[in-house]
């Protein structure tokens, strides 16, 4: 066999890339749309319109447990369990100072307006501030009995308010430098702190599953609201700014004798974003979080620049941006940043097959997420299956329609990014998962026009039929080779328009294809032949749409992992965990390089 060695010609760099930024923690808002995320031992500085991480600030190999940034946005103050505070320039991306500053990691910090004070909130049991520019400690205090959670400076007098795991609200002078007050009511751990933009209401929110809003004139207990979850984040939503629920005759509340209710949004375990009315001790908006944090919890909430809306991380590495609607009804999603994907198991272009404007992307997880190539935020979450997605196929020709129909099922836009169309996008997805079954996606809406039982393992590969869509083929760790009819499906709901019922998929053809694990499937240009490979070595080569074996290809030492067909001859090639690729018919050995070869595109077999 003649043998040919495959020489790169062409050195890329990447233009664009989805990266890991956050893996949960600390977050931090600037008033220059920039956020500051914990990732691991590192800080990266993401910028919210493009997406794009504009800077890495490198830590002391200790996990970052609390960020703030200076009200300017031009200076960020951390800290990590190596129990080191640091002062950095975001533009320079460079340390200004280091200091040890508790004898515990700290948990929280805030700065003050004048960006010349910062408060620490520590697991010793202290709340500290320091003069930033001085470096040196201003004032201790201690009282609480456990952790200290939360700090926060007074707008406009010299206080503190801390609040901790030990249920107490504590107000302090600054000038005397005492604790002037403290605030019970709270039964376990108080996690958020916010103030009215009047600096005498002050919202606490905990664990324990209410709010409590305070007089500081009074050090009193005006009201306290059941929210029935429990919360890791609230904020006082100021009035004017067109949140759902919160339009008022009369301005935000002045003092704690007018009654005037004080508006506030809560997120937590239960994974949704809600606006609640102190007046009624009622919730008056209630946003549910998109497909990809359905069943779990927000861990942060922040108030945009400008109150522009709304920012919430949560417990799986997301951060979704919320903004509140023109007419005051509703908010929208506009943007979904992914902190993490962690392992990626497959992707596929979406769009113009000559500049596509989206990826589908499947990761270790039951989520599938539509990324755009411009800013690459998340525009949609495909979520049905429930157990890690393995494989992903684009059908090749989807009718484009002017407009795409909205949910009908009274659900939020929230799976969408943008709206139900997302952005106009038509295409539709195939998907395999360790859920055993397989699923038609409308990328535009993220509905599942249909779902195929049958397979009775992992569903490893699939793949559509290429000069039509009316055939789907899918193969797994069960050894079967199924294809599938999904013509009716996709004629039945063109525009993926919601429905209560997902159809399901009917089977036209199934065989035992190989000895063990198949890996991959792939579909000839004119649709006559599939080519499947396998953990037994062997490449098969089918006949659709009966599946009738054609031929067996032989040659490999170990498990083949991908196939693909030549655009141009009739020859298929496959490759193997043994760092070779083999074309069969035109008889060629390409070596490669050190790795083994997982995946082929067309663009490999013109050889």
């Amino acid at each position: 066999m003649a043998q040919q060695q495959l020489k790169a010609k062409l050195n890329y760099k990447p233009g664009s890339s989805i990266e890991v930024f956050y893996s949960g923690g600390a977050v931090s808002l600037s008033i220059n749309r920039h956020v500051a995320c914990a990732c691991q031992d590192d800080i990266k500085i993401v910028d919210i319109d493009s997406g794009a991480v504009l800077k890495t600030l490198v830590g002391d190999s200790e996990a970052i447990t609390a960020l703030a940034f200076s009200p300017d946005g031009k200076h960020l103050f951390s800290a990590s369990r190596s129990l080191q505070l640091k002062w950095w320039s975001v533009e320079q991306a460079a340390c200004l100072r280091t200091w040890k500053g508790h004898r515990a990691p700290v948990a929280h910090m805030a700065v003050d307006g004048s960006g010349g004070l910062l408060a620490t909130a520590s697991a010793d049991k202290s709340a500290k501030v320091w003069d930033v520019e001085g470096g040196f400690c201003t004032h201790s205090f201690t009282g609480h009995s456990g952790v200290v959670l939360q700090v926060l400076f007074h707008p406009k007098q010299l206080m503190l308010v801390t609040s901790g795991d030990d249920s107490d609200v504590r107000v302090w002078d600054l000038v005397s430098k005492s604790c002037v007050a403290v605030l019970k009511g709270h039964f376990s751990a108080v996690t958020s702190l916010s103030l009215a933009p009047d600096g005498w209401s002050l919202i606490s929110a905990g664990r324990d599953k209410v709010v409590h809003v305070w007089d500081l004139r009074k050090n009193t207990k005006v009201v306290t609201v059941p929210v029935y979850e429990a919360l890791e984040g609230a904020v006082v939503i100021p009035t004017g700014h067109h949140f759902p629920g919160t339009a008022l005759a009369s301005p935000q509340i002045q003092s704690p004798d007018s009654r005037k209710p004080v508006f506030f949004a809560t997120a937590g375990e239960n994974g949704t974003v809600k606006i609640w009315s102190s007046s009624t001790a009622q919730c008056v908006y209630e946003q549910k979080g998109p497909a990809s944090t359905a069943g779990g919890n927000y861990i942060h909430l922040a108030l945009m620049p400008g109150n522009a809306g709304l920012m919430a991380a949560s417990a799986d590495c997301n951060l979704l941006f919320l903004q509140p609607k023109a007419d005051g009804l509703s908010m929208e999603l506009t943007k979904q940043l992914i902190g993490n994907n962690d392992e990626v198991t497959d992707l596929r272009f979406l769009g113009p097959p000559t500049a596509p404007t989206h990826i589908a992307v499947s990761c270790n997880s039951e989520v599938i997420r539509v990324f755009s190539l411009t800013d690459m935020s998340c525009t949609a979450s495909l979520a049905g299956h429930t157990d890690t997605v393995l494989a992903l196929d684009v059908a090749a020709h989807v009718t484009s329609t002017t407009a795409s129909a909205g949910h009908t099922d009274g659900r939020d836009a929230g799976d969408v990014v943008g709206g139900p169309s997302a952005g106009g996008l038509q295409a539709v997805i195939a998907s395999g998962s360790k859920d055993n079954q397989v699923r038609l996606w409308h990328c535009g809406t993220g509905q599942c026009l249909g779902v195929g039982d049958g397979h009775v393992a992992a569903v490893s590969a699939v793949a559509f039929t290429r000069r039509s869509n009316k055939l789907m083929i899918s193969a797994g760790a069960d050894k079967l080779l199924k294809v599938w009819d999904v013509a009716a499906a996709l004629a039945a709901n063109p525009t993926g328009q919601s429905s209560e019922a997902v159809p399901s998929l009917k089977a036209t053809a199934a065989t035992s294809a190989h000895d063990k694990d198949i890996n991959a499937v792939a579909v000839a240009p004119n649709d006559s032949l599939i080519c499947t490979t396998s953990q037994d070595r062997t490449a098969k080569i089918w006949r659709l749409p009966d599946l009738v074996l054609v031929t067996t290809l032989r040659g490999h030492k170990r498990g083949v992992w991908a196939a693909q067909f030549s655009p141009v001859d009739q020859a298929v090639a496959t490759a193997s965990g043994v760092q070779c690729l083999l074309c069969y018919t035109c008889l060629h050995l390409l070596l490669t390089a050190s790795q083994a070869l997982l995946r082929l595109d067309n663009s490999l077999v013109l050889v």
